[in-house]
């Protein structure tokens, strides 16, 4: 019996038109013109369409021809663009409150970091109802169930924390205000509750009823002035420098001493601002919101 031959190859011309078939099967469109495609594909089936009418209407609108068996997979879930991540990009994170909120309280006490199996957004206070209001909008931002609220008896604060790499890469160091401007600005109501979400993290209330908003990043401090004033008339004063790195301080976990590593400024919410400021903004905390109550009514502007 004769060995079997492999194929024969028919000229050049057909060398260069297999090339050519293999890079297009390696040419894939983007994700967010995927994810595009992907739930079209579920709104279309939903109107009995047959897998090849699915097919056309899709080429139709985007100029893809995707196969058969990819719509078949995505319809039975077996496969998806999403690959696991709620919010596929940047391109596709969408601007609400509670993402205001989330990027306010991470330019105050939230974090973002990357692990080499994900990237962490979280935040760690005392207060619980702070917390909790934090777990409540990441969640909702990454369209999951409600984020866990534990508490950290060594520390003796609250933490939630979640990952995305769509929000770390929005969330990460050095802020990019250019990037988050269009969430935080996108309307009044973003912008209120960006701004609470950073004063929940950084601001105290004295007895007197001022308001203090610290930060060690000045550019922060400079940009809150500006909505304030630009979105609500609320004017502030500041920033001024508060500390110099190298301060020595004491850590709220363990009580050991050591030296900041950044220079930290502060502004004043002026007195004439504050019922501007509790109609607008006001405080998730009800320690800080209470305070601010006790001064306006004391003082008869509430």
């Amino acid at each position: 019996m004769s060995e079997i031959q492999p194929p024969q190859l028919g000229g050049e011309e057909e060398v260069k038109k297999m090339e050519n078939n293999t890079k297009m099967r390696k040419k894939i469109p983007p994700r967010e013109l995927r994810i595009k495609m992907y739930n079209d594909v579920h709104k279309l089936r939903k109107r009995g369409l047959s897998l090849s009418k699915i097919r056309e209407e899709i080429y139709r609108k985007y100029g893809v021809w995707v196969h058969k068996a990819t719509i078949s997979k995505w319809l039975r879930g077996v496969c998806s663009p999403y690959n696991n991540r709620r919010i596929p990009s940047l391109e596709m994170l969408q601007p609400s409150e509670d993402l205001a909120y989330v990027i306010g309280v991470r330019l105050g006490d939230g974090y973002a970091y990357e692990k080499s199996d994900s990237c962490v957004i979280g935040l760690e206070a005392k207060d619980k109802e702070f917390v909790e209001k934090f777990a409540i909008s990441l969640a909702k931002v990454l369209g999951r169930k409600p984020i866990k609220v534990i508490y950290d008896k060594f520390s003796g604060r609250y933490v939630a924390r979640a990952s995305s790499k769509t929000l770390y890469e929005l969330l990460r160091e050095p802020i990019d205000f250019q990037r988050i401007m269009k969430y935080v600005e996108h309307c009044p109501k973003c912008t209120a509750a960006f701004l609470r979400g950073l004063f929940d993290s950084e601001a105290c209330i004295t007895k007197e009823g001022y308001i203090r908003l610290s930060n060690t990043n000045y550019e922060v401090l400079v940009y809150a002035q500006k909505l304030l004033k630009r979105r609500f008339g609320i004017k502030s004063t500041g920033p001024w420098p508060e500390h110099k790195k190298g301060r020595p301080m004491l850590s709220p976990t363990n009580g050991k001493q050591y030296k900041t590593n950044k220079d930290c400024y502060y502004i004043y919410i002026r007195a004439e601002s504050l019922p501007k400021f509790y109609r607008h903004i006001g405080f998730t905390i009800p320690r800080k919101q209470k305070r601010l109550e006790v001064y306006l009514r004391r003082t008869g502007k509430l």
